[in-house]
C-alpha cells in the first residue's frame, strides 16, 4: 500500500479556502517548524468546521446548521478572549452531524491540546514551550485532512436526502452501474464515515422495499442499484447492521412488487436472505412459489445451489412455459458459475422432452435447448438425442428439419454418435 502523501491530500481538500489555509501548515511543516504547523492546523480545522455549516446552511438550507453557527457566534461573542467556543464547535459537530467518527473526535480532542501546549508557555516544565515531534505533527496533519478537511459538508443529518436528490437528478446520465458507482466514489464516499454508509443503506432499503409512493416508485431503479453500490463497499458491515435489528430489514409488507423488487436484489446480494427474519422469508416463498421466473431466481432461498436445481428439476414441465429466455439464460450463466451447468442442462432436456405439441417443442427447442448447445458435455448431448428419438411431437415437426441441424453439429464437436437415433436423423 502506498504510503499517505500530504501534499497530495492538500490537492483534494474540499473548500478552496481551506486549502488556501492549509498551505501554511505544509510550509511549516517542511521547514521543521512542527510547533507552528501544529497551532495553524488547529485553525485550519476550525475554519474548516465553519465553512461546512455555512455551506450546509446557505446551499441546503440545513436548518441544525444555521442553529449551530448562531450558538457558536453568540458563545464566541459572550467571551471573545476565550477560546472556548473552537472545542465546543468541535463538540456539537459531533453531536449534531454524522461528519466525525468517534475515534476521529478524540484525535481532533488530542490535537486541540496539542495546540494549546504548542502555543502556550508551560511555566512548572522544563522547557517553557512543548515541542511536537515530526512523527506527533505528521500523525495530526493527516488526522486532520482524513477526519475533516476531506470530507464534503455533506455528511451532516441530510446526507440521505442530498444524495437520493442527486441520483435521482442525474440518473439519466448515470446508465449504468459502473458509472453510478464511479459518480458516488468520487463524489460521496472518499472519507465517508461507517455512521454515514450505515444510516444510507438503511434509509435507501426503506426506499427500495418498504415505501410505495409516486417518488420512491419513480426512482427505485437508481435507488436499488445505489444501495448495492453501497453493499459492496462493506458487505461484512451491513450484514452485522442488519443482524443487529432484524426487524426493521425484515418488515417489507406484502406488497407483490416490493417483494419482487427484493427478489431481484437478493439474486444478487443472496447473504442478505440469512439476515431477515422468518417471517419475512415465508412472504418471500410465497411470491415466487407464484412466478416460475422469480422462482428460478430464487437461489438464496436454497441451503446450496444444488439444492436450488433439484428443486426446478422436480418442476412439471407445464411450469416451465412462462420461463423468460432472460431469466433462463441467467440460471445458466449463475449454473456455470457454481460449477452445476450440466445439471441445469438436464432440467432444459427434460422439458424438451416432455413436449405435447409440435407448439411446445418449438418454442422450448428456442428458450431452452438452443441457449445450452455450446455448454453440454457428451453425457447430456446423448440423453438429448434419447429424448428426441422418443417423442414424435419432437422429431416430427416442421421446424426439426432447422433445429436439428444445430443438435448435429453440436454432437459432431463432442463426438457424439447420432447413427442409434434413427428417428432423430429422418427429419433432419
Amino acid at each position: 500500500m502506498p504510503s499517505f502523501s500530504i501534499d497530495l491530500a492538500a490537492e483534494r481538500i474540499v473548500e478552496k479556502r481551506s486549502q488556501k489555509n492549509f498551505e501554511e501548515v505544509v510550509r511549516c511543516f517542511a521547514t521543521g517548524c512542527y510547533r507552528s504547523s501544529i497551532v495553524m492546523l488547529w485553525t485550519v480545522v476550525v475554519c474548516d468546521l465553519v465553512y461546512k455549516l455555512q455551506n450546509l446552511r446557505d446551499m441546503h438550507g440545513d436548518v441544525q446548521a444555521d442553529k449551530l453557527l448562531k450558538d457558536v457566534e453568540k458563545k464566541q461573542l459572550d467571551n471573545p478572549s476565550n477560546p472556548e467556543w473552537e472545542l465546543y464547535l468541535l463538540n456539537e459537530v459531533v453531536s449534531r452531524t454524522k461528519l466525525l467518527e468517534a475515534a476521529e473526535h478524540i484525535q481532533l480532542q488530542g490535537l486541540q491540546k496539542l495546540r494549546h501546549l504548542s502555543a502556550h508557555p508551560v511555566l512548572t516544565g522544563s522547557d517553557l514551550l512543548f515541542q511536537p515531534s515530526k512523527e506527533t505533527a505528521r500523525a495530526n496533519i493527516r488526522t486532520a485532512l482524513e477526519a475533516v478537511l476531506l470530507k464534503p459538508p455533506l455528511f451532516s443529518k441530510k446526507i440521505v436526502p442530498a444524495l437520493v436528490a442527486d441520483i435521482a437528478t442525474n440518473k439519466a446520465l448515470l446508465i449504468s452501474t459502473g458509472k453510478l458507482k464511479s459518480y458516488l466514489e468520487a463524489r460521496y464516499f472518499p472519507n465517508m464515515p461507517d455512521a454515514v454508509e450505515l444510516e444510507l443503506f438503511r434509509s435507501l432499503w426503506k426506499f427500495c422495499f418498504k415505501l410505495r409512493n409516486v417518488e420512491t416508485d419513480a426512482h427505485r431503479d437508481i435507488n436499488i442499484v445505489a444501495l448495492g453500490v453501497i453493499y459492496e463497499r462493506n458487505p461484512a458491515m451491513f450484514r452485522t447492521a442488519m443482524d443487529g435489528d432484524r426487524t426493521y430489514f425484515s418488515d417489507i409488507g406484502p406488497d407483490p412488487q416490493l417483494l419482487e423488487t427484493l427478489i431481484h436484489f437478493l439474486a444478487e446480494h443472496q447473504a442478505l436472505y440469512g439476515s431477515l427474519n422468518p417471517a419475512a422469508h415465508i412472504l418471500l416463498q410465497g411470491c415466487a412459489a407464484g412466478d416460475i421466473n422469480l422462482k428460478l431466481k430464487s437461489w438464496f432461498q436454497h441451503q446450496s445451489f444444488a439444492a436450488h436445481l433439484a428443486a426446478l428439476d422436480s418442476e412439471t414441465a407445464d411450469a416451465f412455459d412462462d420461463v423468460s429466455e432472460e431469466s433462463w439464460a441467467l440460471l445458466l450463466d449463475e449454473s456455470e458459475s457454481e460449477g452445476l451447468l450440466q445439471s441445469a442442462c438436464q432440467i432444459a432436456i427434460k422439458n424438451y422432452g416432455a413436449c405435447l405439441s409440435y407448439d411446445d417443442a418449438d418454442k422450448r427447442f428456442g428458450r431452452f435447448v438452443a441457449p445450452m448447445l455450446g455448454k453440454v458435455d457428451a453425457t447430456r448431448m446423448t440423453a438429448l438425442l434419447k429424448e428426441i428419438d422418443k417423442n414424435s411431437q419432437i422429431y416430427d415437426r416442421r421446424r426439426a428439419k432447422i433445429d436439428h441441424r444445430e443438435v448435429v453439429a453440436a454432437a459432431s464437436n463432442l463426438s457424439v454418435d447420432t447413427s442409434p437415433y434413427k428417428n432423430f436423423l429422418a427429419n433432419v
